[in-house]
């Protein structure tokens, strides 16, 4: 069945988790990389940096509808939570296919980041990693960085928890984009960028709680971070589409 709204954002029981681990390895491995690969070539750059962390957030740029495939890959033979929009996983099939991969849904309202916060304890006893797109939409093929919520960084900092940024940089290829040679759809690398702590960014007020101020410097930071990445690495931005539009009963 679909989630539904209220319920528990993440399934810890033992036979949905065995069944998100025989789905995940049938549907994704095999089949969803492969497909990613056809379309953009996919690379990896320093997946060793994920080696030896025993839980973190980890946040990308959101580029393509394809990306959470990516994503699984760039962790693979792991597994790994993603976050999305609740609409997502309350869509019937979808909604469950989606939450067997590793779905998370994002509750509405100003609440939705405190419901996830409640069950990561638990969560990150199964899985090592809880992905997050801070952008908040897909831009399809962007190499600029939108502006970033805060939300990842808060639980990252409330568990005291690692933010390992990822960066998806695209490239032309060898031919002029949609000339007679060239490329309709851009190569891509999934780059692994150094882990940030929380640490290093966040204050607390008088009461001990954390400061808006601080959160917000932090995912600035690593923002800027990503997009260097991106910069020195010569992303290029011929393939760009703009935002992509919200499909009606999935991602609305």
């Amino acid at each position: 069945m679909p989630y539904k709204h209220g319920r528990p954002v993440i399934d810890l029981s033992l036979p949905f988790r065995l069944a998100s681990a025989w789905t995940f390895f049938i549907i994704i491995f095999p089949i969803a990389m492969l497909v990613t690969y056809l379309m953009h070539r996919t690379k990896y750059k320093n997946r060793f940096r994920l080696y030896g962390i025993r839980k973190a957030v980890t946040v990308s740029n959101h580029t393509t509808f394809f990306d959470p495939v990516k994503i699984c890959g760039a962790v693979l033979p792991r597994q790994i939570f993603q976050t999305m929009l609740e609409a997502t996983v309350e869509f019937p099939f979808l909604g469950t296919f989606t939450r067997l991969l590793g779905g998370v849904p994002i509750p509405r309202g100003k609440t939705g980041y405190r419901k996830i916060f409640e069950i990561c304890e638990r969560a990150f006893k199964y899985r090592r990693f809880l992905h997050f797109y801070p952008e908040g939409e897909c831009y399809l093929y962007s190499q600029k960085i939108e502006e970033f919520k805060t939300g990842a960084f808060k639980i990252a900092a409330e568990l005291d928890i690692p933010v390992i940024p990822m960066v998806t940089v695209f490239s032309e290829g060898a031919f002029r984009p949609w000339s007679f040679w060239g490329r309709t759809l851009p190569l891509e690398t999934l780059v692994v960028l150094e882990p940030e702590y929380p640490s290093r960014y966040i204050k607390r007020d008088e009461k001990g709680e954390l400061t808006s101020d601080s959160i917000r410097e932090f995912a600035q930071s690593v923002r800027g971070k990503m997009q260097a990445e991106i910069d020195r690495r010569g992303g290029s931005s011929a393939f760009y589409r703009g935002q992509m539009q919200r499909i009606k009963g999935i991602n609305d």
